[in-house]
């Protein structure tokens, strides 16, 4: 028997919104709990839609919703609840209960009840909601998700990644967070098959990953795997669109002359070429650069997976396709990920599980960040009265290049602009091959009741990245900043890691005892290999020379090798809880890094934990007000080993 699943999310219809032509009606209401306080900044939004809003410091709210429409309320720590569009209506939220008997993983095989924790953890909810916007990966679903972390895109660079900063930026050198991909650091990840995030807020929860959680903290993620059930295939899918706002904007050419015009020393003039008799092309404005690199950028996923399985064995394969196009011209991000998970139950208490990813991407990027370079400065920079195009469809300069303007005025006045770049050829003109491959596979071992409570599991993991680049930059002749030489430039890179884990988690409870130990030793080893070389003078930039044995100029090849950087880690945890009222955790970890100097070899990382869970005790009333209260206080120790150089405790 197959089962066929399909489930497309099409985010178009925004657009198409205000077509649509239904009677709508105001309503009002109040969002409360169960004690009747009211709820502030619960998110109230129409069933279907997302049409929403949020309710006020009174707990009020007023949305337009069409009629016989049903409204969805939730909030942080309390179940959803759903009620008809009513005038005047109020809506009690009831305690979720299910969120304090989340199991919630926290590292290393070990989790523990959401209401237990002792640390500062947290859990992202809704995982199957936020995972329907048009976002292109994990980072981006976070954003507004968990109290203390930031999520932040770099520009309309659709391959500049995403900056995430937990509680606060930790490091001068901005890190991000170490991302643990079921147990598997810096494990590749789809967003269709996420099933759990935890992110680890706090040095104490951190720590147990040591010199690896760096100063930004560690993100747990927990994926979908093969299970037993009949052969099936689903399909998902995700369309949308994403638009820069609130964008700087430039001076009109007018009122840059009138600026430079009040600049001025009193008796002063402007140069020439500001007088529009002697120079008519600085006399209006022409093109409105923000608007020229920007554009209404569109964004597709789509999921296709196969799953079937028996009592002993499972498989699923899961097929990705992402595109997703930046805001700023010219700009993209695709992506193919191939994803294999089967899992094999050799008998009562030996277990095998296979996890394999590959993935290609392509990817064009733009330069957003350089104050001489940079796109976004450029656009700003670039004068208004200067065209996108000149007539013949070459890129536009700050000035005129057409020599009969030149012979009837005298000169074309660039000059007057100073060295600036059109953002439009900074976009689009080069030519660009990017297109590197990565493979990633883990292999575990899960032996079972060794004794009761007892559990050892085994990985081993290898990862191999290879990536070609291929740039070639044309010659850029006209008025601002003119550079008179092409140029062509190789690249080929070749990164491999392996790395070994075995674990013995044990846990068991005797009476009001919950006790909890943890032993783990790690050993990895990455070596890579990079070869660059550039060549410049083609006389010819047709596509079909952009090749190195037509350059009249070579550059010095460059070539280098990562030494064999290998690592070790001695990882132990005790946990300790009674009668559901007081807990402990202490953990420690070793390091032992080859890149650091002889003399410092390795780093500690301890941390401790303590929990009071005050609303357990008997002395403690039972009321509507207040049904859950704990008192926690943590310490812990993380190390920053990411911002040390492979070779850094080499002699020179």
């Amino acid at each position: 028997m197959k089962c066929f699943k399909k489930k497309v999310h099409l985010l178009l219809w925004l657009f198409l919104l205000p077509a649509l032509s239904y009677a709508q009606t105001a309503i009002t209401g109040t969002v409360i709990d169960a004690a009747g306080e009211t709820v502030i900044g619960a998110n109230v939004v129409e069933r279907g839609t997302r049409n929403g809003t949020v309710t006020d410091i009174n707990g009020r709210f007023t949305l337009n919703v069409a009629e016989g429409a049903v409204l969805t309320v939730s909030y942080l720590g309390y179940a959803t609840q759903e009620a008809p569009a009513q005038p005047n209506m109020t809506i009690t939220l009831a305690e979720d209960a299910r969120a304090l008997n989340e199991v919630v993983v926290v590292g290393y095989g070990a989790a523990t009840r959401k209401a237990d924790l002792s640390a500062a953890i947290g859990v992202v909810d809704r995982i199957d909601v936020l995972k329907n916007r048009p976002v292109a990966g994990a980072a981006q679903m976070l954003q507004g998700q968990i109290p203390g972390v930031t999520v932040r895109n770099e520009g309309g660079d659709p391959t500049a990644g995403v900056s995430i900063t937990i509680r606060g930026q930790g490091s001068k050198s901005g890190e991000s967070p170490l991302w643990v991909v079921d147990g598997v650091p810096g494990a590749p990840i789809t967003l269709e098959d996420i099933e759990s995030i935890v992110v680890l807020k706090d040095a104490a929860s951190a720590a147990i990953y040591g010199a690896y959680s760096g100063s930004a903290g560690v993100i747990l993620v927990t994926t979908k795997r093969a299970k037993a059930g009949a052969p099936s295939v689903s399909y998902e899918g995700s369309f949308g669109f994403s638009q820069a706002v609130n964008m700087p904007q430039s001076l009109t050419i007018e009122e840059q002359r009138k600026v430079r015009e009040m600049g001025l020393p009193a008796g002063q003039l402007l140069p020439d070429g500001w007088d529009v008799t002697k120079n008519p092309y600085i006399g209006q404005t022409r093109t409105d650069w923000i608007d020229e690199i920007t554009r209404l950028a569109p964004f597709q996923r789509h999921n296709v997976v196969l799953s079937s399985g028996a009592d002993k064995h499972a498989n699923r394969l899961s097929l990705q396709y992402t595109d997703n196009q930046g805001t700023l011209v010219g700009t993209y991000n695709k992506s193919l990920n191939l994803r294999y998970d089967a899992s094999y139950q050799i008998s009562k208490h030996i277990k095998i599980r296979e996890d394999f990813f590959w993935n290609q991407w392509e990817s064009r990027g733009a330069n957003t960040t350089s104050g001489e370079s940079g796109v976004i400065l450029s656009a700003l920079m670039m004068p208004r009265n200067a065209e996108p195009y000149y007539s013949d469809g070459t890129y536009g300069g700050t000035a005129p290049k057409d020599e009969a303007y030149i012979n009837q005025y005298g000169s074309n006045y660039a000059d007057i602009h100073g060295d600036v770049v059109n953002p439009l050829r900074s976009l689009l003109a080069e030519n660009q091959f990017h297109r590197p491959t990565a493979v990633h596979s883990s292999t575990f071992l899960e032996i079972t009741d060794l004794i009761p409570g007892l559990k050892f599991t085994s990985r081993f993991t290898y990862k191999l990245e290879n990536n070609f680049e291929k740039t070639f930059s044309y010659k850029r002749p006209e008025p601002g900043k003119p550079m008179l030489t092409n140029t062509l430039s190789y690249s080929a890179a070749r990164y491999t890691r392996w790395e070994t884990e075995n674990t013995l988690n044990y846990d068991r409870q005797f009476g009001k005892h919950q006790i909890g130990a943890l032993i783990s030793t790690t050993a990895n080893e990455q070596r890579g290999k990079s070869f660059g070389v550039s060549a410049q003078s083609f006389i010819s930039e047709e596509e079909i020379y952009q090749y190195l044995n037509y350059a009249g100029t070579y550059i010095n090849p460059t070539d280098a090798y990562l030494d064999p950087d290998n690592n070790v880690s001695v990882v132990g945890r005790l946990s300790y809880s009674w009668n559901n009222r007081y807990f402990a955790t202490a953990s420690y970890r070793r390091d032992y890094a080859g890149r650091l100097p002889e003399d410092v070899k390795y780093g500690d990382f301890p941390a401790v934990t303590g929990a009071w869970k005050i609303s357990e005790e008997p002395f403690m009333p039972k009321t509507d007000y207040l049904t859950f209260l704990k008192l926690r206080a943590s310490w812990g120790r993380i190390g920053n080993l990411g911002s040390i150089g492979y070779a850094y405790g080499n002699p020179t």
